[in-house]
């Protein structure tokens, strides 16, 4: 499970993409911009803006906790689950279409500025595009990889930050950086 401060960080994120759709924007497209937001972070800095797994599902990678929360604001079920996880369900709205729309402003102490300058710069590229073509577009080496490996065992459907990174077209130094300090998280959490 995600800490609070993880959670908070990922609602604060997924509230300041939705106040940029004043109209809501539909689950795909939100995912979309995470995602390429994402691949272009670590690409560039070696570290993620979200700590929110990416899985690969039909229409592409799908941020797994951001999709439980969308449905658990769609459907009302495991309101109650977690309280972090409820208070993020409860700045969401899901109209009939299923666009999403935010019910109150992020939290911009949990963004930092070269995080949102990345964010408005995927946001300004990505805001026209159709969401089936933004799918077909996160269709990358990243997604590919897992798909393959998902033929051989299912459950390994999550996408790796040194795949995202790759298919960003991180350089060598940067997806060394990513692997010291997943070896360092690693050693922290023992």
């Amino acid at each position: 499970m995600k800490t609070k401060e993880q959670i908070d960080k990922i609602r604060a994120v997924v509230l300041y993409i939705l106040n940029q759709f004043p109209d809501g924007v539909d689950y795909v497209k939100l995912f979309k911009i995470m995602y390429f937001a994402q691949r272009r972070y670590l690409s560039t800095y070696g570290m993620c803006i979200v700590d929110d797994t990416f899985k690969a599902r039909q229409k592409g990678p799908v941020p797994a906790l951001t999709y439980k929360v969308m449905k658990i604001a769609e459907t009302g079920e495991g309101i109650g689950e977690s309280q972090d996880l409820t208070d993020f369900s409860n700045s969401v709205k899901i109209d009939k279409n299923q666009r999403v729309h935010a019910t109150c402003e992020p939290d911009m102490d949990y963004i930092a500025e070269m995080e949102l300058h990345v964010l408005d710069e995927e946001i300004a590229e990505k805001r026209n595009i159709p969401s089936d073509v933004l799918s077909r577009m996160s269709h990358d080496s990243a997604y590919k990889k897992v798909c393959k490996r998902m033929k051989d065992d299912p459950q390994k459907d999550s996408l790796t930050c040194i795949d995202i990174a790759r298919a960003g077209g991180a350089s060598e130094e940067v997806l060394e950086s990513i692997r010291e300090m997943q070896q360092i998280e690693r050693v922290l959490a023992s």
